[in-house]
C-alpha cells in the first residue's frame, strides 16, 4: 500500500460512530480500488464533520471527510446556480468516470477549458498531479489545432484556454501554439508555468505577449523556501518572485496558483492574501488549490484537506478582512468545487487593508440576477461589479478549488465540472476524470487519450 493510500484510510480509520450521525443527502461515489460507482450517504458526526460512506461488495467499507463544517457545507449546496448543459455531448456509453467526452450525463458546460501540450517538465516536484516526466509523444501542432477546435466547438472561442502540462516553456514552438489559438479567434490565453523559463530567459515572456499570450498562471506555493523544498525539492522562491517581476515589467498579468498541503504551507494562507493584495497591481488573483491524490503526490503529512478547510483557515489568516461566508459559489460548477470572492482596492477609512469583500456589498438575489453563465471561474465577480462601475483593475480574485480524487470523488459534483481538459480526438473531459487515478496510481485516461486504458 502506497502512503497516498494509508492517508485516505486514516480519515476513514477517524469515522464516527453511527449512532452519532446526522443524514445530509445522497450520492454516488467510487470504490478507489476499482473504481466502480457505488451509493453513498453523505453525513454530519456529532462535532458538525460532513464524511461521505459507502461499501464496495469487493474492497469493502470506507469513509472519507470531505468537509469540516455541516452548517458550512449545507449552506453552499443551497446557493446552487441554474445549470447551463453543455453542447454537442456524445451519448453516455459507460458509468462514471469512464467514458467522458463530455457525455449526455454532464449538467453544466464547461468555462476553462485546458490543453495540455507537453509531458515535459524542467522540474521534478513531489507535489505533482500529473506526474509529469519527458515529453515523448507531445501532441504535434496539428493536434493542438484540433483541440483548439474542440473548445470551440465545446464552448465558443469566449471560453477561456490555459495551455498547461507538463510545463508549456519546455517546447520551443509554445509561441506558435499561443499565436494559432489567437489566430483562431480565441480571447484569453493563459500558461500554466512554474516560472522558471520566464524568470531566467531574457526576452521571452515579451516573444509569449508579443505571440497573444493574456495570462500568467504562476505556481506558487508559499513565501519560504521550505515550502517549495517540500512541493517542488528545493527551494525556489528567488525563481518564484523574479517570475512575477518580470510580469510586472511586462505588464501582463498573473495568478498564483497554491497547492495547499496540511502541515507544509496551509498556515501561510493569510500570508499569500497578504502578499497578492500589496501586488495587486501585477497578481490578479490567488487560486487556493488543495493537493489531491494523483501523479506522484504522495498526501503523507497529515489528512487531506477539503476546500472547506481552506476557507476556514484562509479567514482565520486574514486578520479580520474575510470570513467564511464571504466567499461565494462561484455558480458555473457545483457550489462545493468552486468558491470564491472579489477584494475591491478602497480608500475608505472603514477598511484598513485597503480592501474590502464584494459579497459585503450585494445580497445573494442581486449576485445570482448579475451572474453570467459565460463568465469564467476567475472573472464572475468581475463582471457583475464592471457592470456596476466598479473598478476592479486593481483588486483580487481569490478562489478556492476543490478537486477530488478516487476517495473523495461524489459523482454528482462530477456531472457539474465546468474545468475540461481538451484531447486531439474531439472530447473534452471533465478535469477530475481525467487526472483520476486508482489506489494503485493507474490512470484512467492516457494523455491525450492516445491509448486506451480501460
Amino acid at each position: 500500500m502506497n502512503d497516498s493510500v494509508k492517508v485516505a484510510h486514516v480519515a476513514a480509520g477517524s469515522a464516527p460512530e453511527a449512532a452519532g450521525h446526522t443524514a445530509l443527502h445522497k450520492t454516488v461515489a467510487l470504490c478507489p480500488e476499482c473504481l466502480k460507482e457505488l451509493p453513498a450517504q453523505v453525513f454530519a458526526d456529532e462535532a458538525g464533520t460532513v464524511w461521505m460512506e459507502r461499501t464496495c461488495p469487493e474492497h469493502g467499507p470506507l469513509t472519507t471527510r470531505v468537509w469540516p463544517d455541516a452548517q458550512h457545507y449545507e449552506w453552499l449546496r443551497s446557493e446552487a446556480f441554474p445549470k447551463t448543459k453543455p453542447r454537442n455531448t456524445i451519448p453516455a456509453n459507460a458509468p462514471c468516470p469512464f467514458g467522458c467526452g463530455t457525455c449526455a450525463r454532464h449538467e453544466r458546460r464547461g468555462t476553462l477549458l485546458e490543453i495540455e501540450v507537453t509531458k515535459s517538465c524542467n522540474l521534478h516536484c513531489p507535489v505533482c498531479f500529473m506526474s509529469a516526466e519527458n515529453g515523448d509523444d507531445d501532441p504535434t501542432m496539428d493536434e493542438i489545432d484540433a483541440m483548439y477546435d474542440v473548445i470551440a466547438n465545446a464552448v465558443g472561442i469566449d471560453g477561456a484556454v490555459q495551455l498547461t502540462g507538463g510545463e508549456p516553456t519546455c517546447r520551443k514552438d509554445l509561441p506558435e501554439i499561443i499565436y494559432r489559438g489567437r489566430e483562431k479567434g480565441f480571447w484569453g490565453i493563459e500558461v500554466n508555468t512554474n516560472g522558471l523559463v520566464i524568470a531566467s530567459r531574457k526576452g521571452y515572456l515579451e516573444d509569449l505577449v508579443g505571440a497573444g499570450l493574456t495570462g500568467v498562471y504562476l505556481s506558487f506555493d508559499g513565501l519560504t523556501g521550505d515550502v517549495y523544498e517540500g512541493t517542488c525539492g528545493r527551494d525556489i522562491l528567488d525563481v518564484k518572485l523574479r517570475a512575477i517581476e518580470r510580469c510586472r515589467e511586462v505588464g501582463i498579468q498573473c495568478v498564483l496558483s497554491v497547492a495547499v498541503v496540511a502541515g507544509l504551507n496551509d498556515g501561510q494562507l493569510g500570508d499569500l492574501l497578504r502578499f497578492s493584495l500589496e501586488n495587486s497591481d501585477v497578481i490578479a488573483g490567488l487560486a487556493l488549490q488543495p493537493a489531491f491524490v494523483s501523479g506522484r503526490f504522495d498526501a503523507e503529512r497529515a489528512m487531506q484537506l477539503t476546500s472547506g478547510d481552506v476557507i476556514f483557515k484562509l479567514a482565520e489568516q486574514s486578520d479580520g478582512l474575510l470570513e467564511p461566508r464571504d466567499i461565494w459559489p462561484l455558480g458555473c460548477s457545483n457550489p462545493l468545487c468552486d468558491t470564491g470572492v472579489f477584494l475591491v482596492k478602497s480608500d475608505d477609512a472603514e477598511h484598513p487593508s485597503g480592501f474590502y469583500p464584494a459579497t459585503r456589498r450585494m445580497t445573494m438575489q442581486e449576485y445570482a440576477e448579475g451572474y453570467s453563465p459565460d463568465s469564467p471561474q476567475g472573472s464572475v465577480f468581475l463582471d457583475i461589479l464592471a457592470k456596476k462601475g466598479v473598478e476592479v483593475k486593481t483588486g483580487l480574485s481569490v478562489i478556492i478549488m476543490n478537486y477530488m480524487d478516487a476517495y473523495s470523488m461524489d459523482v454528482q459534483r462530477l456531472r457539474e465540472c465546468s474545468m475540461m481538459v481538451t484531447v486531439p480526438d474531439g472530447r473534452a473531459i471533465p478535469f477530475c476524470s481525467y487526472h483520476l487515478t486508482d489506489a494503485s496510481g493507474r490512470r484512467v485516461y492516457a494523455p491525450w487519450c492516445k491509448e486506451e486504458l480501460r
